[in-house]
This record gives C-alpha cells, structure tokens and sequence, in this order.
C-alpha cells in the first residue's frame, strides 16, 4: 500500500531558472511605462500638474533598460531573447513617454513649426 511515486517537482538548478536581473529589469521598464501612462491620462482629464512627474518614467526605463542588458550580457539564467527583447521594448516605451511627456513639461518644440 506504499506509492512509489513522489509528488514533488524537481528543484531547479542553480543557474536554470530566469535571471533576476532582467526581470528587475523588466520590472522597472513596465513601472515607467505605466507611470507614463497614468501621467499621460491625469493630463487628458486636466491635472496639469501632473506632468512634474514626468522624468519618473524616462529614469526607470532608462535604469530598467540597462539592468537589462547588463543582465543579457551576463548571461546567467535561461530566457531566450525574445524575452530580453520584450523587456527592453517595455522599457523603451518608458523612455519615450518620459521624453515626450518631459517635452510637454519644460515646452520643448520637438515639430519645428517653419
């Protein structure tokens, strides 16, 4: 009446499971994008003053942006690199919104009228 088969997973090795750097870096480059995009809709329902917040989004997606490559090019851990890549396209979004949202902040002319 003893059973032969055990329920427990297998432990993960050390070294095969994702890296903890590019996913803190993926979680900082998904933190900017959606700050940027609480500022950008605090912005469209009148909140002016939202736009002092604006260097937030560009600072973590530029810090969550090289976190994740500094954890890329360690190479410990197993994503792929579609993975890498999608983590630093969040973190691009994050940088971008940062930028735009600054431009509207400090009244950068980023479309030169002529």
């Amino acid at each position: 009446m003893s059973e032969t088969h055990s329920q427990h997973s297998h432990p993960t090795l050390p070294g095969h499971g994702p890296s903890t750097t590019i996913l803190v870096g993926a979680g900082l480059g998904i933190a900017g994008a959606f700050l940027g995009l609480a500022i950008f809709l605090a912005a469209c329902f009148g909140l002016e003053g939202s736009f002092l917040f604006s260097p937030l989004p560009l600072i973590l997606g530029a810090v969550g942006l090289v976190v994740c490559i500094i954890g890329a090019i360690s190479g410990k851990g197993s994503l792929d690199d579609t993975q890498v890549l999608g983590a630093m396209f969040v973190c691009l979004f994050g940088i971008v919104g940062g930028i735009l949202e600054m431009s509207v902040r400090y009244n950068w002319h980023i479309f030169a009228q002529t």
